[in-house]
């Protein structure tokens, strides 16, 4: 339905929804391209006054040649018809899309809604208001969707033409590198294992982090695989855990070194015929281990071979006969939705993250249901951090989390005690300051925190630091300007939040036993960051909610530190838990002292 315009003249028409999409990267530099098409965004939203309202595709390629995969644009294009936008802002049109047609419908559907669209790089600025901006804007359109076409068929001719050379395409097998001609070559690369565990990217060549720092080659490591699993003793996750246990390490897509889990090791297998120099005409996922085809006659080559030709061929037999068709029986009916699977981290991992300040050590519990029809949360394959036990039953782990929702669960009371000492602690922030000190104060702290954010992108793009040290980083600086916001916020808005995440609870805890698994995964996720929990001795040890109930944590941990409300004595440990880790937003031995 077409807006009147009226809607357009009211006064609350102040919002641009600025859009970010990043397009293919190639280096490191051009990460650095979402930090320019916000900057030049910024300066048209000054220029204006207008408020800006960000939506960026920036995590990978995201192809703007299509909109499914770009969630952003989706969620920006739902905003459009509402009253308080007045423009759509882009750096420039091939941001927003890389098809003609799209942009034509794009412009037919703002000028229905009353918004504008401004291309903020300098020199593009047009006029869509008039027929003459609206024509240079469909050439423009042309123009970007030929360019995409073309580059799209370079690339296939490209791939087509390597692939009849017999040099392979995409990311290098694990251990290996392309020479100058564009074969497969041993790769030089490797970590350094320090004496307490840590993993450090090196090469041999290089200086010792550390003294006693020991040297493992990703291409050794390679071969330590194929040679395990050749004999035919080994499977993928104790091949994993024998070479953890001998200081092995894996090397991610970003060129971080990690402990080696299953997966990793199927990987390498799978890779075979690269290893053994023979040309292969599609992926390793696609090449089903099943086919049957006759070992001996394989096109390997030795001289583009990384490994002896027997060890290849050894390998590639072992896998032919432990692998057999699956039989095709439809449709897959058997799917269980667990609900805490994927937000619940194994504790003894997040031990060694802490410890070694690696966050790419953490690991999930995932939800498997065994033959027997037993459901369990399990640890992931072939890591191993020091847990004797692999798994939980799902009952088991779900019946710990109801108790903890239970214990979150509070009375109509307690929430106005609560919003009461919510406006209290408010007040006694400001220490004796006037209110406008109070809110300089505020924006002072979020403009630090937006400086921090802004100095981590820099940092993360001349690859000083990782992608894990970078996500922590603007996690930690988004939760303080949360924090600092919710800080001053107006009784009317401590009273809404509140009142949001104690129904919140309160639904997950009535529902969570009569709920279908599915409903609970939905709340579940809804509400919590995640869940750590003891594997060994079948306990919650922390947990972190959602940064928006981050206040009615800190609130509920309140009233227990001020004897607010009176709890029994079964209920001591849960009191001592919560005072001892209010600072940090998170509840520690949350049953157990």
């Amino acid at each position: 339905m077409k807006r009147k315009s009226s809607d357009r003249s009211s006064p609350k028409r102040s919002v641009a929804l600025c859009y970010i999409r990043l397009s293919f990267t190639r280096d490191a530099d051009d990460t650095n391209s979402p930090d320019r098409q916000r900057a030049n965004i910024q300066v048209v939203c000054n220029k204006y006054g207008w408020t800006p309202e960000w939506y960026e595709d920036v995590g990978g390629h995201k192809s703007g040649r299509y909109e499914k995969n770009r969630p952003q644009w989706l969620a920006l294009k739902a905003r459009l018809g509402d009253p308080d936008v007045i423009a759509l802002i882009a750096n420039d049109l091939s941001r927003l899309h890389r098809k003609g047609w799209r942009v034509g419908d794009l412009i037919e559907y703002l000028n229905e809604c009353g918004v504008n669209l401004v291309l903020a790089a300098p020199g593009r600025e047009i006029d869509t208001t008039t027929m003459k901006g609206r024509m240079f804007l469909q050439f423009g359109a042309i123009v970007d969707e030929y360019y995409a076409e073309d580059i799209s068929q370079r690339a296939k001719d490209n791939i087509a033409y390597r692939k009849g050379q017999g040099k392979s395409i995409g990311m290098t097998p694990f251990g290996t590198i392309r020479n100058a001609d564009g074969y497969l070559t041993r790769s030089p690369e490797g970590a350094w294992v320090l004496p307490n565990g840590s993993l450090v990217a090196g090469t041999m060549t290089d200086n010792p982090p550390q003294e006693g720092a020991i040297w493992r080659s990703y291409y050794e490591a390679a071969e330590q695989i194929l040679r395990l699993y050749a004999t035919g003793g080994y499977g993928l996750e104790r091949i994993a855990y024998q070479l953890n246990n001998d200081g092995w390490a894996f090397r991610d897509r970003t060129g971080t070194p990690r402990p080696i889990n299953r997966d990793d090791a199927r990987r390498v297998i799978a890779n075979w015929s690269e290893y053994g120099g023979m040309r292969v005409d599609r992926k390793a996922k696609d090449r089903p281990a099943y086919e049957k085809y006759n070992v001996d006659e394989l096109p390997l080559r030795s001289d583009r071979a990384l490994f002896p030709l027997e060890l290849i061929r050894a390998v590639a037999k072992v896998r032919q006969e432990r692998t057999m068709k699956p039989i095709d029986r439809g449709e897959k009916l058997i799917s269980h939705p667990y609900p805490l699977s994927v937000i619940t981290y194994c504790a003894h991992c997040e031990n060694q993250a802490r410890e070694k300040n690696q966050q790419n050590l953490r690991t999930t519990l995932t939800g498997r249901t065994e033959r027997d029809g037993t459901r369990r949360y399990r640890h992931r394959r072939g890591v191993n951090c020091g847990c004797i036990n692999q798994s939980v039953e799902s009952q088991i782990l779900e019946q710990d989390f109801s108790r903890l929702i239970k214990l979150l669960t509070v009375t109509p009371k307690a929430l106005a005690l609560m919003q009461q000492l919510a406006r209290e602690l408010k007040q006694g922030n400001g220490n004796g300051k006037s209110k406008e000190d109070v809110e300089r104060e505020k924006q002072e702290a979020i403009a630090l925190c937006r400086r921090r954010i802004d100095a981590a992108v820099t940092l993360f793009g001349d690859g000083m630091i990782n992608k894990d040290d970078y996500r922590r980083r603007i996690e930690a600086n988004e939760r303080e300007i949360v924090r600092w916001e919710a800080k001053t916020s107006g009784d009317e808005q401590i009273a809404i939040e509140l009142a949001m995440c104690m129904e919140a609870i309160d639904r997950l805890s009535r529902l969570w036993d009569a709920s279908t698994d599915e409903d609970k995964q939905g709340i579940t996720r809804s509400l919590f960051e995640y869940i750590v929990y003891d594997l060994d001795r079948h306990r919650i040890l922390s947990f972190r909610l959602k940064s928006w109930a981050d206040q009615f944590v800190i609130l509920r941990g309140k009233l227990y530190e001020d004897e607010i409300i009176s709890y029994t004595k079964e209920n001591s440990a849960t009191v001592q838990g919560l005072r001892n880790v209010m600072p940090h937003r998170e509840f520690e031995s949350l049953f157990w002292p």
